[in-house]
Parts: C-alpha cells; sequence; structure tokens
C-alpha cells in the first residue's frame, strides 16, 4: 500500500485530543508519516504533505474565539486553490450556522432559524429564545438567552435567532462519509453537564429522517456527525451538522467498534487521496 505524508489538525491543548492521537497512531501503523499541527503551523509545511485532516481544532477557552477564527480564516483562504488534499475545511458546517436558516426555509425538520427579527417574533408560543453568532461552529461560546420582551434590544446583524426548545436529550448520528456507524443518546444534553452517553439504535423513521440531512450535506470523505434534539414527544429536530471539528465519541466505543470506525475512516482518506 502507497505511505503517504499526513498533517492532522488538532488542539494540543485540548482534552478531546487522545481521539486525533488515536487516529494518527492508526495512520502511523500503516506506515504513513503523520504529524499533529494546531492551525498557526508553518505555511512551509503546505508543500510536504498529502492531505490535511482537520480535526479537533476549536478553542477551548471563549477568549481564545479571536485567534481560533483568525487562523481558521487564515488556513482556509491560504490552502483552498493548492493542490494539498483536505478533509473537513469546505462542507456544511464549516462556514457558520447559515445553512440552517437555509434547512429551515426548505422546510426540513430544523430548530425554527432566523436572521430576521420579524420572522423570528412571529413565531408564536414562544417567550424564550437563544441568540447564537452565525460565525460560530458547534460551541456553545457566545450564546445569549433573552425573553421576547428584549429580543429586539438584543439583537443585532451577524446574529442568529433560535426559540428555546424544552427537549429531554441530545442524540447525535455518527457517519463515515454517508454511511451510518452509531448513534449516541446523551441525557439531558451534552451541555452544560455532558453527561456519559448511551449508544441506542434509530427507528426506521428517524434513519429516514437522518438521512434527508445526509443527503443535504452531500459530505463525500471522513467523518461528519448530524446532531439532533430529541423533543418531549420523542421528535427529533436538527440541532447542527459538525463538519468542521468532527469529534466523534471514540473513547466511549467498544473496541471493537472503535478499530472498525477507524478502518473506515482511513480508507476513506486513503480513497480520496488515491483520486
Amino acid at each position: 500500500m502507497q505511505k503517504y505524508n499526513i498533517l492532522i489538525l488538532s488542539n494540543p491543548n485540548d482534552i478531546y485530543a487522545k481521539e486525533d492521537e488515536i487516529l494518527a497512531d492508526s495512520f502511523r501503523k500503516d506506515g504513513n508519516n503523520v504529524v499533529i499541527k494546531w492551525l498557526d503551523y508553518d505555511e512551509s509545511l503546505d508543500n510536504t504533505f498529502d492531505v490535511v485532516l482537520k480535526r479537533d481544532t476549536w478553542a477551548i477557552e471563549e477568549q481564545d474565539i479571536p485567534k481560533y477564527e483568525k487562523y481558521n480564516n487564515l488556513l482556509k483562504e491560504r490552502i483552498k486553490n493548492k493542490p494539498i488534499k483536505k478533509v473537513n475545511f469546505f462542507e456544511v458546517g464549516c462556514n457558520g450556522k447559515k445553512y440552517l436558516i437555509d434547512y429551515f426555509k426548505k422546510g426540513l425538520p430544523v430548530i425554527p432559524s432566523f436572521d430576521n427579527l420579524k420572522q423570528a417574533k412571529d413565531l408564536r408560543n414562544f417567550e424564550d429564545y437563544i441568540l447564537k453568532p452565525l460565525n460560530s461552529f458547534g460551541s456553545a461560546f457566545g450564546q445569549k438567552s433573552v425573553n421576547k420582551e428584549n429580543l429586539e434590544k438584543e439583537f443585532k446583524e451577524g446574529l442568529m435567532i433560535q426559540p428555546k426548545i424544552k427537549f429531554k436529550s441530545e442524540v447525535q448520528c455518527y457517519f463515515v462519509e454517508d454511511e451510518l456507524l452509531y448513534t449516541f443518546e446523551f441525557k439531558p444534553s451534552k451541555y452544560p453537564d455532558y453527561p456519559e452517553p448511551t449508544i441506542i439504535e434509530l427507528t426506521k423513521e428517524e434513519k429516514d429522517l437522518v438521512y434527508k440531512f445526509v443527503n443535504e450535506t452531500n459530505i463525500k470523505v471522513g467523518f461528519q456527525r448530524i446532531d439532533f434534539l430529541r423533543l418531549e414527544d420523542d421528535r427529533l429536530l436538527l440541532l447542527e451538522i459538525e463538519a468542521n471539528a468532527t469529534f466523534m465519541d471514540l473513547v466511549f466505543l467498544e473496541e471493537d467498534l472503535r478499530n472498525q470506525v477507524i478502518e473506515k475512516y482511513k480508507q476513506s482518506v486513503y480513497k480520496y487521496l488515491s483520486e
């Protein structure tokens, strides 16, 4: 098998970077040269690697967000036209949350999402709202809870408005390319408590719904994660598509399944490299 020079982008200060170390070690066992860096790596390395895999690069503290956004945007602009192959740079969810507004307009089962104050205020049966930066990713940083009376005062350009919805749990679906490999449920949710997840089987109707979004994302290489809220009546509503820093919770998987997932991921990357 051909050997490759692989650059994995990760945040070494994040406790979740262990997942990226697991992936790097598995690529190395296949004989590849693998280096792990953060987003601010030296530009001269661009010409020395066959592929750059964007992994858990996200900021740990809220005050780090401007630094993250600066280097993330600089890197994307720098490498977009370079011949080095790229994974998880330009897919759905890698440019902020605007896609949620687009999905909602299309009538997909998404948390109602707006960047228009009048449309949000026209919603009935909601008294509380969440404001989120449109350019943010899979983090709760920068979010603000407001009531209907203060919505107009607090809303400004660059924010997305969502109603505050009651839900029972968060359901996360984990893929390599477009293949669903496992689903975790977090009760009550990942934020702010981050409970240990339970692996679950989706119903046929739930799988059909999940694959509606798979068809929308059209992600061809590597990992993607599609997250939902399970409402009090058990319906699923899309929370987000995670392709920008796709944490896969590999440490919670039994060893056999974890090895299968890693192998499928590697084969997806190898296939992409051979094209």
